[in-house]
């Protein structure tokens, strides 16, 4: 009987609401997603017809990089209203997911729409993935609002939306349920799947829906296909002789990817320090005025449009062997390394994965030529671009796994998954080994140094009896997305005192839960544990804990 009630429970309280908010976000984001893509890449398609006429105008010319000043101010305007918008969407989604940070959700989804179209209408070297998390998280935190809604469901249902937005954006469903496991949270647990799948299944379906509606209309070329789907034809397989390239494509890597990280960490750390007091309007304006010019420079073969955007065209184009001279692949592999890293740190709106990959395609274009010249056969030139840029995004986000299966779905290549995983593990072996931290964490752990600036935090310990009929009842410790920087210590069933390291002891009504947190607002703290264990009759116990049982900060 006892287990029947238990399989009711499961179904009564996490079964129908994953499946439920799952299908209504994802279907929401998907479809709002669609649009937001699909402006973008007709922005993106004006902005280079715009471009390529001022190479050869000098009134274009100046009318372009005016523009971007403009355009600069008003993004300026946006950010002022919604601070949220400012930087990268994926460590800020992150951020939000996790509880760390906090976000207005209607404000920032209408604010990360606009500001994004005019970051890609400027040309800014940012992609549309990292504003596509972001909207789907803020899309996520319009549906909690909705009747019927628990406040502890909120962040599961964000989890839904902002790996649905990273799916729909990419077309990689499967990498967008790993997104929120391997990346967003960081652990595996049944009900973040559950609710990530759901969401990700319905936003891709929503999204292909609308994309086969606006073929039959004539307003896109093309079905849904994945990111890079024409590159696997041009890709060869490796062979066991051939090893010596993923194992020095993988040291090489690691190598850029680390002095990447760092180059944005250095980046970040002068603008908040010796740049401060500079104005937020003139940092974007600088920016927005360096991707002007860096647009108009067309000389010989290289075209300075080929340095903007987002990058996965160029990603595209990088695979066939003749497509660019050595010298202009070195010379766009600079400018995009110094250029994304300077439009990250000035607080554009955009993401920085497909921008990210570009780099490690453009190592990779590089590494290939040298590997031609070499003795390499010359149809792995495009899987050498593709390895090289997969293992850049897994070691510099420290995400292997994501790199791995990203990389089987944007082609839909599996010839050489053996070869990928030995380069994506030997650039993540060697970042763990230097000790560099993921880009995204110290992107996230800046947001966040910003918003708590001038405030103090306090650990303290928190006495909790479990109510009957609570958030938490039947659900795994690991299952539970408790507030920020909490940790369970023990549980006291009765008599019987228990500690759980996995995460896998289930709570029941009655149990008495003792946590430890560290929080920059207690009274917030304290009403998320109300609406997940249960409102307190008598005031919890608080007290502060030896340093050695703190929290992780």
């Amino acid at each position: 009987m006892k287990k029947r009630t238990d399989y009711k429970n499961y179904f009564k309280n996490v079964f129908v609401p994953v499946l439920v908010y799952g299908a209504f976000t994802g279907l929401l984001v998907g479809t709002i997603v669609f649009f937001f893509k699909w402006v973008a890449e007709w922005l993106t398609e004006r902005s280079i017809e715009i471009y390529h006429a001022a190479q050869s105008n000098v009134w274009i010319a100046i009318g372009v990089v005016a523009g971007a000043v403009a355009l600069a101010f008003i993004a300026y305007l946006l950010q002022r209203w919604a601070p949220e918008t400012k930087g990268g969407g994926i460590p800020r989604a992150e951020g939000v997911l996790r509880g760390i940070l906090t976000f207005r959700w209607l404000r920032t989804g209408i604010a990360v729409l606009i500001n994004s179209w005019i970051s890609f209408f400027a040309g800014l070297p940012l992609g549309s993935e990292g504003p596509s998390v972001l909207l789907g998280t803020a899309i996520g935190g319009g549906t909690c609002k909705l009747p019927l809604s628990h406040d502890s469901w909120d962040r599961y249902i964000m989890t839904g939306g902002a790996c649905s937005g990273f799916a729909v954006a990419t077309g990689a469903p499967v990498t967008g349920i790993l997104f929120a496991l391997e990346e967003a949270h960081k652990r595996f647990t049944p009900m973040i799947f559950l609710m990530a799948m759901s969401s990700v299944l319905f936003g891709v379906t929503a999204s292909n829906l609308w994309s086969m509606l606006f073929f039959k209309c004539g307003l896109l070329e093309h079905y849904p296909a994945p990111l890079f789907i024409g590159v696997a034809e041009k890709m060869g397989e490796f062979a066991m002789k051939d090893i010596w390239i993923p194992l020095l494509l993988g040291v090489a890597v690691a190598i850029v990817a680390c002095g990447y990280n760092l180059f944005v960490f250095a980046m970040g750390k002068l603008y908040d320090t010796k740049l401060k007091k500079i104005p937020q309007w003139a940092k974007l304006v600088v920016v927005f005025a360096i991707t002007a010019i860096t647009g108009l420079i067309a000389f010989g073969n290289f075209d300075g449009s080929d340095a903007l955007f987002g990058g996965g065209g160029l990603i595209v184009k990088l695979t066939s062997a003749e497509k660019f001279s050595w010298g202009i692949v070195f010379a766009l592999f600079l400018i995009r390394f110094l250029t994304i890293a300077f439009a990250t740190s000035s607080g554009a709106t955009g993401g920085v994965f497909i921008p990210m990959l570009s780099i490690g395609a453009l190592l990779g274009a590089l590494l290939g030529k040298v590997f031609l010249a070499w003795g390499m056969d010359e149809s792995l030139y495009a899987t050498v671009v593709m390895l090289s840029m997969s293992a850049f995004m897994g070691a510099a986000t420290r995400a292997p796994l994501t790199a791995l299966v990203f990389m089987v779905e944007c082609t839909w290549s599996f010839s050489n998954l053996f070869y990928v995983g030995i380069t994506v593990f030997v650039s993540y072996l060697i970042c763990e080994l230097v000790k560099v931290e993921p880009l995204y964490d110290v992107l996230l752990e800046r947001m966040t140094e910003q918003q708590n600036h001038g405030k103090t935090h306090q650990i303290i310990e928190l006495k909790y009896t479990v109510a009957a009929g609570a958030f938490a009842v039947g659900k795994s410790i690991r299952d539970v997305l408790w507030p920020a920087n909490t940790k369970v210590r023990q549980i006291e069933i009765g008599d019987n005192v228990k500690m759980d390291d996995d995460g896998e002891k289930k709570i029941h009504a009655g149990d008495i839960v003792t946590l430890i947190t560290q929080t920059y607002d207690e009274q917030a703290t304290r009403r998320e544990l109300d609406d997940i264990l249960g409102k307190q009759d008598d005031e919890q116990s608080s007290s502060e804990p030896d340093s050695e049982n703190a929290p992780e900060q």
